[in-house]
């Protein structure tokens, strides 16, 4: 049904973490979010996302929340990441995994290509059953290694199956069906930390820079 993405079940963790927080999406969607740090581990962070589904798909209807994407960077670590159970039950599941964007095929507006030093790491739900109706609730998380906090953009992707998504709503059609995608902001890993050889790199090539200063001023 959806864009395919190596598969992998892992049983869905979410726990309310104080100072979460909660976001309107255009109305269709609540996304909820927090980070809690590793405990023992510097730069180690897990994220979670919680997505209600308010307005999106056609109600009675197997279609509505079918896609999460968050932009990570390339050199995170992915320590682990949990996926949501189906929505209605087998055969559906969702897969998990980082590509280079978020490709509906189509309508570019609809799609999220990751900006220079970041990967669309993308929640897919896969078969109809794993699609989550209006009220449903699905939740993610992604722990992640060798990372900085802040703010990203994160993407919500509708599935409508082959019926047409409501009147003045964008969206992409591929040979799976039709897809709009709605985006936010959210917490995120926004930058990499620099490995302790780096900084040692750094501070070496400023001792250079120094040096080789230092003897033009006593040249000159």
């Amino acid at each position: 049904m959806s864009l395919k993405l190596a598969a992998v079940v892992v049983a869905a963790a979410f726990s309310n973490i104080a100072g979460a927080t909660v976001v309107d999406v255009s109305g269709q969607y609540t996304l909820q979010y927090s980070v809690a740090a590793v405990a023992g581990q510097s730069h180690e962070y897990v994220f979670n996302y919680a997505i209600t589904n308010v307005a999106q798909g056609y109600a009675g209807s197997q279609t509505g929340l079918d896609g999460f994407t968050v932009y990570i960077p390339t050199s995170a670590t992915v320590l682990s990441a949990t996926v949501p159970t189906p929505y209605v039950g087998a055969p559906g599941f969702w897969s998990k995994g980082p590509s280079s964007s978020l490709s509906l095929g189509g309508n570019g507006s609809q799609d999220m290509v990751a900006p220079t030093g970041y990967l669309a790491y993308t929640f897919w739900g896969q078969n109809t059953e794993s699609v989550y109706q209006q009220t449903g609730t699905a939740h993610f998380s992604l722990t992640l290694g060798n990372v900085s906090l802040g703010t990203n953009t994160v993407g919500i992707s509708s599935y409508y199956g082959f019926a047409t998504p409501p009147t003045g709503q964008q969206y992409v059609t591929n040979q799976y069906g039709n897809y709009s995608t709605f985006t936010t902001q959210a917490v995120s890993a926004i930058a990499a930390v620099p490995e302790p050889e780096t900084y040692a790199m750094m501070l070496a090539g400023l001792g250079i820079m120094g040096a080789v200063a230092r003897r033009r001023r006593r040249q000159g």
